[in-house]
């Protein structure tokens, strides 16, 4: 046991609030996003696709997870209305220990705005071209003036993620710095530093996880090569 971030004097302890499927969600998507900006920068189009491919998979395994995963992983434990955001705005200011055995009544927000973001991006690739070399699986199903619109689509969903991802990584640094909240390590641990008095999450089992992720997998391999 520790004290608490701020100076607080909160006996704190250190309990496991990020499933293993959080996680690997969480690290997949880096891994994939990163593949992704990197192939298209290279004209790599057909690895691009599949890092698509890879990111709509993922998308899907959370929205899955986000009604039918642990305690605080679903959309119900973290989507709260504009009174706990306002109060959360204001337990930033004061610098308290973090209550949250998930994610802040703000990053709640901000989650969901990157996994719509995300899935829109990753369902517009596959209807996209690049007029040279690359036409994505379902373009041919809407004609080639609509792939070009939602080609277009699919560049300024890119500058919008970009910068949400960018306010991302920003509220990660402000946080550890300002709030001394260790948000990257306890995404890589599951584990976090809370109130002593704060209850641990149930967290649900790895293969109901597993298995979603087959049928999310399968999903996306059924829109890729059926149509």
């Amino acid at each position: 046991m520790a004290d608490g971030a701020g100076g607080s004097g909160a006996t704190m302890r250190e309990v496991p609030v990020w499933d293993l499927p959080i996680r690997v969600f969480h690290w997949a998507l880096v891994a994939a996003i990163t593949g992704s900006v990197v192939t298209i920068q290279l004209h790599w189009m057909a690895q691009h696709a599949l890092f698509g491919y890879a990111i709509l998979t993922l998308v899907i395994w959370r929205v899955l997870w986000g009604f039918l995963g642990s305690e605080n992983a679903r959309f119900s434990h973290f989507l709260k209305g504009p009174g706990p955001v306002l109060a959360h705005l204001g337990h930033i200011l004061t610098r308290k220990p973090a209550r949250e055995t998930s994610h802040t009544a703000l990053g709640g927000w901000a989650v969901a705005a990157l996994l719509v973001l995300l899935g829109a991006q990753a369902t517009t690739g596959l209807f996209a071209n690049d007029d040279i070399l690359f036409r994505g699986p379902l373009a041919r199903t809407v004609g080639k003036d609509m792939s070009d619109t939602i080609t277009g689509w699919h560049y300024t969903i890119k500058t919008l993620l970009l910068a949400m991802l960018a306010l991302h990584v920003a509220a990660a640094v402000f946080y550890r710095v300002w709030l001394r909240h260790r948000l990257v390590e306890a995404m890589v641990t599951g584990r976090k530093d809370l109130p002593a008095d704060v209850q641990p999450p149930r967290l649900a089992g790895v293969g109901r996880a597993l298995l979603l992720l087959l049928l999310s997998a399968a999903a996306v391999r059924g829109i890729v090569t059926l149509f």
